[in-house]
């Protein structure tokens, strides 16, 4: 397994998408950081700070191309029968594509996290601090760190999706067009899912409405639109994932090679 996941991380390192992304990345962060400096009245230093200078929708997109690629890639390649012949187990495969994908995903946030702490050295050194309390609870810098960690929960409630997908079909393209269009079709459908959901209460634990986790974690009062509290927006989107992946390792495992 160890072996696997070291493979995995070493063919990442050595791809050229992944550094030109977290190029791509501190670019557009440096962008909104230098626009937020200029326009603060219209975009908020200290809230462009909390949402990492807008990194995390980035990351969402990288992160959805990146786990459908993982799997789909195998087989329109053929290299998944590289791997089964040299005796690994297929659950062993499935799992350290799960485990480098993780370890992935939180390279990204760690990479946002510490880029935006020095984005705001230099330029909002005096603006705000982070030790400001925000709200009644946290300090600035743990709001922040509360509110990636909530993202984090968040996106991997798409990739355990999009990773299934990806198994599904031989083509990652379905599975990253679905992971994408999901992610942005939630702002879209809230009003119309909110509406359902006041009709028809058991709709408040469908999958999508737990993607309102990180918004609620930030707004309390979207309890009204989604009708569960946030740990049990927590809760629903931990329970989804587990059962996405859960059935991910079987289809993967039942899969025609």
């Amino acid at each position: 397994m160890v072996t696997l996941v070291r493979q995995e991380i070493f063919k990442l390192i050595h791809k050229k998408s992944t550094w030109a992304v977290s190029v791509v990345l501190l670019i557009l962060m440096t962008i909104i950081a230098v626009m937020s400096h200029n326009e603060p009245n219209t975009f908020d230093p200290q809230t462009m700070y909390q949402e990492s200078f807008m990194a995390i929708p980035w990351i969402y997109l990288f992160m959805i191309a990146a786990s459908a690629s993982i799997i789909a890639m195998e087989f329109q390649y053929g290299t998944i029968k590289e791997l089964l012949y040299r005796k690994y187990y297929r659950g062993q495969i499935i799992v350290s594509k799960w485990i480098t994908m993780v370890l992935y995903s939180v390279y990204f946030f760690v990479l946002a996290l510490a880029y935006s702490f020095i984005l705001k050295l230099i330029f909002f050194s005096g603006t705000f601090q982070l030790d400001e309390t925000y709200g009644a609870k946290h300090t600035v810098f743990a709001q922040t760190i509360y509110y990636s960690l909530t993202q984090f929960v968040a996106l991997w409630l798409i990739l355990s999706l999009v990773l299934l997908l990806a198994n599904l079909f031989k083509s990652s393209a379905v599975a990253i067009t679905i992971g994408i269009v999901g992610y942005f079709a939630l702002s879209v459908v809230a009003s119309i899912l909110a509406i359902l959901i006041k009709k028809w209460t058991w709709l408040k634990w469908n999958p999508l409405n737990m993607m309102n986790y990180p918004g609620q974690y930030i707004s309390p009062s979207l309890k009204s639109m989604t009708l569960l509290s946030t740990n049990e927006l927590l809760i629903g989107s931990l329970v989804y994932t587990a059962i996405f992946l859960v059935i991910t390792y079987f289809v993967f495992k039942r899969r025609n090679v």
